[in-house]
């Protein structure tokens, strides 16, 4: 927070801490950690999924620019100041996402990599060809689009998708910025269990999204990436 304080000065930052069902939280930390000026922590004793997750947090966000990371901030501070320059400077734009590097993926441990393969192909067919990667910790929104990501029904990790074919279907302007991981990053593998359920929600966002008729929206380079043709930031 300090680290973000001092490279957007020109910004009052509002920090959201939206925690989904963690047992592993030490009170006094937290205590402390709130007492500071700024920062909202949420304690959402269910876990429900990163979808639930993050439409509880930006649901308390007052932010013109809603940025939303993973805890651990796998990428790092960078990406997050890119973002919310791209969505200063582009009054068009509306959401930024992060878009992984090859070392990314190569660091993925196998199970991993194979899935997060198998969604970058499906973007491609049933989103556009142009979006290579809906699943990188990390995207960046404007308010006026903060009521689409409220309105998704989908809890799991591939929520995101929903909220994409929400803004295409809009119209929305989008971009992206490549990301690749700290150094000190540890992946972690995913269960079969949470394969299984990954996938029957991806089967129930293509059926009811008609993702088929989406409007392709317009597209530029931006920072050597995909790009879909933007106070005060949440995070």
């Amino acid at each position: 927070m300090q680290e973000l304080r001092a490279v957007l000065p020109a910004y009052e930052l509002e920090f959201i801490l939206s925690n989904d069902g963690s047992t592993r939280l030490q009170t006094e930390e937290v205590n402390r950690i709130t007492q500071e000026e700024g920062i909202i922590f949420l304690n959402h004793p269910v876990n429900e999924g990163k979808g639930s997750c993050i439409r509880k947090g930006a649901a308390y966000s007052h932010g013109e620019f809603i940025v939303y990371t993973d805890l651990d901030f796998p990428f790092g501070i960078e990406p997050i100041v890119q973002m919310v320059s791209l969505l200063h400077d582009n009054p068009g734009c509306q959401f930024v996402y992060g878009a992984r590097t090859k070392s990314y993926f190569k660091q993925l441990p196998l199970k991993r990599k194979v899935i997060s393969y198998g969604l970058k192909m499906l973007n491609r067919v049933l989103l556009s060809r142009k979006t290579k990667d809906t699943q990188a910790g990390i995207k960046a929104l404007k308010r006026e689009v903060l009521q689409d990501l409220l309105l998704t029904k989908t809890n799991s990790f591939v929520f995101e998708i929903e909220y994409m074919c929400k803004l295409m279907q809009k119209k929305v302007e989008i971009q992206s910025i490549p990301v690749q991981p700290e150094p000190n990053l540890v992946f972690t593998d995913f269960s079969n269990k949470t394969i299984w359920r990954e996938l029957v929600n991806l089967i129930w966002i293509y059926a009811h999204r008609r993702v088929e008729a989406v409007p392709q929206p317009t597209i530029r380079t931006n920072h050597s990436s995909e790009t879909y043709a933007g106070g005060y930031a949440d995070f």
